[in-house]
Parts: C-alpha cells; structure tokens; sequence
C-alpha cells in the first residue's frame, strides 16, 4: 500500500529533528573522545577522518539526490516500473562504488598515511574506515527512493540509528583499547603483540585506540544499511500492484544506469571541489598570515586592540593560534545551513515531480515556500549571531574569553554568510531538481576561487589579517546564492515574489538580532551573566515570531503545512496573535 506523501515543510521538520539528534548525540560523544584521544591520538584519527571523507565525497555525495530526482520525476508521470527499476539498479551501482572506494582506500592508506599525509601511524585508522564506505553507498541507494517518494522518515531515522551506534560504539572501543593496550604493554613489553620502547609505547596505544574510535563509522553506516533493509521489508517499495499494472513498461536498464550516474557525478564533482579548495583555504590563510606575521607584525598586534597583552602565545605559534580563533565560530556558522538544507532536501522531489509533468504552478509554490521557509530559519539566525556574535561566544567558551574576542569580529561576518550559505544551499538543490545539475557545480567551483583570492589578497593587508578570512565565506555564498537563484528564475521560467520569499524574512531577522543586542545591553548592567543572554535571544524570537505576523509571512496558510500547524495558529487566534 502506497504512504501519504510528506508536504515539503512535514519533510523538512522531519529531516530538521534528526540532525538535531545527530548534533546533540555527537558534541555528547566528540568531547570525551577528544580527551580519551589527547596527546596524539586525535590528530591520528583527524588525519583518518580527512582522507576518508574525500573519497567519501566521490563514492557517496550526490547520488542520494540524483535517485531522488530520477525517482520524483517519474512517479509523477506514472512510470512506476521505472520507479522500482531504479532502486535496483541503484543499489546495484552503488554497490560496485563502494566496493571501488573501500578497496582503492585500503590499497591507499599506506602511501597516504606515510607519503602525502606525512601521518604514518594513522594507517590503521585508515584501513578501519575504508569499510564504511560500501556501507554508506548502499545505504545511500535507499536514502535516495524514498526521498523521491518525498519520505524523509527512513533517512531520519537511520541517520539517529548512525549516530548512536557511533557514539556508544566509539566512545566503548577507545575505553577498552586504552586498558587493554595499556595492560599487555605493561605485562608483555608489546601493543598489539609488536614489541615497543618507552619512546613508542604511548603513540602505538594512541594508534590503535583512534582505529578502534574511527572503526565505529564503519560498525555505524553498517547499522544505518541495516536500518534501511528492515525498513523496506516493513515498507516494500510504496509502489503497490494495481499502480504497476497501469504503468508503462520501463526504460531500459542501461538507461537508467547512465541516468543515475549522469546526475549523480555532476554533485560528486561539487562537493570534491569544495574539499579540495578547501584545502587551499587553509593554506591560504596560514600562508598568509605568516607572511602578515613576518612583516608587520607591530600593526597586527594593534589591530586586535591589546588583547594580546592578557594571553601568552609564542610568535611561532602565532598564525596556528589565530587560526584556531577563526575556527571558534564555525560551528555556529555550519548549523545554520545544516538546518535549513533538509527544507531543500524536501522539496527536491516535489519540485521534480512537479516539473516533469509540466505543472509550473506546483513548481512557482513549492520554489517559493522552499525559499520563505529557508529564509525564515537563516535570517533570524544568521543576523542573530551578527548581532550577538561576543555574548554567543563567551557563553559556548567561558575558558576562553580572550579568544572570544579576538573572534567576534569574525563571527559577525560568517552570520551574515551563514543567510546566503543557506541561500545556496536551497538554490542549488532546485536547480537540481529542475534538471540543471551542472550549473551548482559551476556556481560552487566559481565561489570557492573567489573565496581563495579573497583571502589571499585581504588577510595580508596587516590591518585585518585574520579578522578577513571570513571576508571569503561572506564573498563566495554571496555570488552563489544570488547568482544561483537568478539562474534558477531564468532556466524555471518563474516569477518569483522576492518580496514576500527574501525581503521580508530579512528585514525581520535584521530587527530580530538588534532586538536580541539592545535587550542584552540593557539587561546586562542590571544583573550581568549567562542567564542574560539566553533571556536576551528568547525575547528577540518572542519578538520575532510577533513581527513575522505583523509582515504577513507567517501565516495560517504556512502554518497548516506544519504537522500540528492548525492548532498551533488556533491557539495564536485565541491569544488575539494571530487574526
């Protein structure tokens, strides 16, 4: 029996609470690890993570999406033998690249680890997330139909069965290394039976103990793959019998094949071009405050205003330090797209679907309630964490209040960045779902070279030195999410109502985050702490969900798409909010 199709807003709740589950679970699981990992172990595993996760990009990026779309696209012209056709020739694809990727990782974990990486006591970590790989591609086949039947409850579901296995799992096997390791070393001289000095019994320990934390990605998308089989036995395909027998018979298998992997490639391509200029941006930025740091570096100390008179930190150290700083907000930074990219996730489909069979107005409501919804979430926060970028800070790092303010600054421009980065996130998978699957990749490609020569040019000037690097987030989300949406507008043919999708929701996030900063200034000279803060951003979304109102965004028509959605605009009736 074929299931209720979810709305793009009961999608994108839904999506929402899983990564709000993954996010929780995984602070509660990273610091611990972090401790049990100190004094080498951490960087073995970070250096096993980063190699990982580029091959992860080729073999798994993407192609969820391109099923998704194939998937939408044909449900809604009622080619539902095509629609069970793709599953199986995407599991069967996805299958044969994740075995190329776990098996080249495992091949390639040595002269990785020891040639490029210059890391060679990472190899074993290596060699215990290669797996991982397979797993995720299978799983990803899955992910894929069911987005397509715009079902986001089996992707939920298995990303919070994922991240728990990871936490329990990683967290268990480092403990248990830790004593095992420690035990037979003291008893035997050996760790894991290879003979070891003082000198190389505590990295040796460290080593296997971080394999055994990163061997935990693998033991979890293997959980998430499983997840996802008794899901579909419980399901089956939500394609039911007499939909098949008024189907038209399928296409071809080899051109279902080349479908999947023609759109698949495109966004496997998008997302190695953002590690790989990512990578650059790293050296980038350290290159070139090393340089600001050999030249100039009176100007750069009072460019921070004598912070650097309350911290000791080495002139050697200084560029790794800064950098460091930088990285303070960037947590802040990624939840904000994280987020709103499940309401993009969600109407992928019905925006696909609606496009290929020709319906425009589908297409005109489902881009414009994709784009008020997103616009609703960033503004607010973005511009909040602009406003509030200090109190934010000090209230995640109480330790750390000089840092806090030497990054700051930094967080009030990726707040801003934050709005266009989820802009782009949402444009990118409309255009998409409409079939222009090489244009993101193009905008992504261009935004990234523009961040790069942002940075090299910006953090050199000594008057701005670190306090720029964001300046290249702020400038590459910028061009891709405007450029993006008007290229989406031009190849959809849609006359979209900026006003009500972009304007509004902005100029209600502006007022919201200088409510959030007037209410914290004031509040703070009567009874200064953390208490403040957090009643501060409570009054600012009080504020806020009063001003969306008053500018007719939200509304009960929103509202109803909600689950629940009807109450909740009853009871707002009721308090005399909402008319």
């Amino acid at each position: 029996m074929a299931s209720k199709k979810q709305t793009i807003t009961e999608g994108a709740l839904t999506l929402t609470l899983a990564i709000a589950i993954v996010k929780v679970v995984g602070l509660i699981y990273k610091f611990p690890l972090i401790s049990r990992l100190a004094g080498g172990g951490w960087g073995y595993y970070q250096t096993a993570y980063n190699i990982y996760s580029a091959i992860y990009a080729v073999a798994v990026t993407g192609f969820p999406s391109a099923v998704a779309r194939l998937v939408a696209g044909y449900a809604a012209k009622g080619c539902y033998k095509d629609v069970v056709e793709l599953k199986k020739q995407s599991v069967f694809l996805f299958s044969i690249i994740g075995l190329i990727g776990s098996g080249g990782l495992m091949l390639l974990a040595q002269p990785l680890t020891a040639g490029f990486m210059k890391n060679p006591e990472s190899y074993y970590a290596v060699l215990a997330v290669a797996p991982s790989i397979f797993f995720s591609c299978l799983m990803s086949a899955y992910r894929g139909y069911y987005q397509g039947l715009s079902n986001m409850v089996p992707t939920a579901v298995s990303q919070v069965v994922e991240v728990i296995f990871k936490a329990v799992f990683g967290y268990a096997a480092v403990v248990f290394l830790n004593r095992y390791l420690s035990n037979e070393y003291d008893t035997f001289g050996t760790v894991m039976g290879i003979p070891q000095t003082e000198a190389t019994e505590v990295s040796s320990i460290l080593s296997f103990s971080a394999a055994g934390a990163i061997f935990a990605v693998t033991v979890s998308t293997f959980a998430g793959y499983i997840c996802m089989l008794i899901i579909y036995k419980r399901k089956g395909s939500e394609i039911t019998n007499e939909m098949l027998e008024n189907s038209p018979d399928p296409e071809r298998v080899d051109v279902l094949r080349k479908q999947i992997l023609r759109f698949g490639f495109p966004l496997a391509l998008s997302a190695i071009a953002l590690r790989i200029t990512g990578l650059i941006d790293n050296a980038t930025v350290l290159r070139r405050l090393t340089k600001v740091i050999e030249t100039n570096l009176d100007t750069l100390y009072a460019s921070h205003h004598g912070l650097f008179n309350l911290i000791d930190v080495e002139v050697t150290d200084l560029a790794n330090y800064l950098y460091e700083v930088y990285g303070y907000g960037m947590p802040l930074f990624d939840l904000v797209p994280t987020i709103t990219a499940t309401f993009g996730t969600s109407a992928l489909p019905h925006i696909a679907g609606a496009y290929s069979s020709g319906d425009m107005a589908g297409v005109k409501k489902s881009v414009e309630q994709t784009l008020t919804t997103t616009m609703l979430i960033a503004a607010p926060a973005g511009f909040g964490m602009a406003f509030m970028a200090l109190p934010l800070l000090n209230l995640l790092y109480p330790s750390l209040p000089v840092g806090s303010q030497l990054a700051a600054p930094m967080l009030t421009v990726l707040g801003v960045a934050a709005v266009f980065s989820s802009l782009t996130s949402s444009v990118n998978t409309m255009l998409q779902a409409i079939g222009k699957i090489d244009v993101p990749v193009k905008l992504m490609v261009a935004g990234c070279v523009v961040k790069v020569v942002t940075n090299y040019i910006f953090i050199a000037i000594p008057e701005l030195n670190i306090k720029a690097a964001p300046l290249g987030n702020l400038c590459c989300f910028t061009l891709t999410g405007i450029v993006g949406l008007y290229l989406l507008v031009k190849y959809s043919g849609l006359q979209i109502n900026y006003v009500e999708a972009l304007i509004k929701p902005i100029i209600a996030g502006v007022a919201t985050g200088a409510v959030a900063r007037l209410c914290y200034m004031g509040l703070e000279k009567i009874h200064p702490g953390r208490v403040i803060i957090v009643l501060s951003v409570g009054i600012a979304g009080l504020f806020y969900l009063l001003l969306t109102i008053k500018l007719n965004i939200l509304t009960k028509e929103t509202l109803s798409t909600i689950p629940k959605g009807e109450k909740i605009a009853g009871i707002l009736e009721k308090i005399g909010i909402l008319k």
